[in-house]
């Protein structure tokens, strides 16, 4: 067998391996009733091409220092901005083992939907897009840390949107409005599923793992790195 053969029946073996885990291992059915949240996470239909960002992590240094007013100076949460004001956190992260944070209207229901999104910080947005069912509409931002003691990079994950008002490649401000609360495409009661991670660039993943390796505490995080006044 030949080098080029190997390594062609190895790709297909290792892609046929990594559908197979993403379909056991897509969204949960887990319940939010215990925290007065109605709603569920499902399996997602996610395909590959809605796995990874867009841009390449290689490109990150290049294009923020051609564009050093977007390079980060703190974090504020991303609903009821700057400080989540009339929101709550109806799942927190590692609750239930859930990589992110659900963000909702202290009023119930549908009463968020179509409220704005922020941009936590600075940054680039490296994924926007619709991707159905379990994600629904998706934000993915890269934020450039230069004065960071731990992070050089870090990335925000923006899910279950009603509306995307940015695209790929567009540098944004924290508090620049990126999208509204949604329920992916109807399937829960309106939310915002918040992600922070400290490996960017990571496949779309799961919303619930045992696993939390590349993941952050995202209220945890802007709670201690917000911006100087």
């Amino acid at each position: 067998m030949t080098q080029k053969a190997f390594i062609g029946i190895l790709f297909l073996f290792l892609t046929t391996l990594l559908i197979s885990s993403w379909q056991t291992t897509g969204f949960r059915e887990d319940s939010h009733a215990t925290h007065n949240c109605p709603f569920k996470h499902s399996v997602a239909d996610t395909n590959l091409n809605h796995l990874f960002p867009r841009i390449s992590e290689r490109k990150f240094d290049s294009l923020f220092m051609m564009n050093l007013s977007f390079l980060s100076d703190g974090f504020d949460f991303p609903v009821g901005k700057p400080d989540a004001a009339n929101y709550y956190r109806a799942l927190k992260f590692k609750q239930q083992k859930h990589l992110g944070e659900d963000w909702n209207s202290k009023k119930g229901g549908n009463t968020d939907l179509g409220d704005p999104v922020y941009a936590a910080s600075n940054g680039l947005v490296t994924f926007s897009e619709d991707v159905c069912c379990g994600w629904g509409k998706v934000i993915r931002v890269a934020h450039f840390l230069p004065n960071h003691s731990k992070y050089r990079y870090l990335e925000t994950v923006y899910a279950h949107l009603d509306q995307i008002d940015v695209q790929v490649g567009q540098f944004i401000q924290r508090g620049q409005q990126i999208g509204t609360i949604g329920t992916a495409n109807g399937r829960y009661t309106a939310h915002l599923h918040f992600e922070m991670r400290d490996f960017v660039n990571m496949s779309l993943g799961p919303g619930y793992s045992d696993d939390f390796y590349g993941y952050t505490d995202p209220t945890e995080f802007i709670t201690s790195y917000r911006p100087k006044k």
